[in-house]
């Protein structure tokens, strides 16, 4: 574990300021094409032939489901990637924020 230090704090407030947009951006569109993966797949559904069932396996099959579905994928580990990073600079400037509260009171 890195130590402590105000440059370890600093670059964690400076990460997450700087990481705002991206990971806004990251879950709308991670939302969107988790929303969207049922319209997908309604289409897929629609021009498929025969019967209900064999539809519904072509159109989990076809090439443009199982497509979007690696993109939802991709989405999904872009937003939990920065999402977990941003998390770990949170708690970085918590424990900072613990620990000067401490040196402080003199209880270190």
């Amino acid at each position: 574990m890195a130590k402590l230090t105000e440059e370890n704090v600093e670059a964690a407030v400076n990460y997450l300021a700087s990481t705002d947009e991206s990971h806004a951006v990251a879950r709308a569109q991670y939302n969107a094409l988790s929303e969207l993966r049922k319209t997908v797949r309604a289409f897929c559904f629609g021009e498929a032939k025969g019967g209900v069932k064999e539809r519904e396996m072509a159109a989990e099959c076809d090439v443009a489901y199982t497509d979007h579905i690696e993109l939802i994928k991709e989405a999904e580990i872009h937003f939990h990637t920065l999402h977990n990073k941003r998390k770990r600079a949170e708690l970085t400037i918590e424990l900072y924020r613990t620990y000067s509260a401490n040196v402080r009171r003199g209880n270190i």
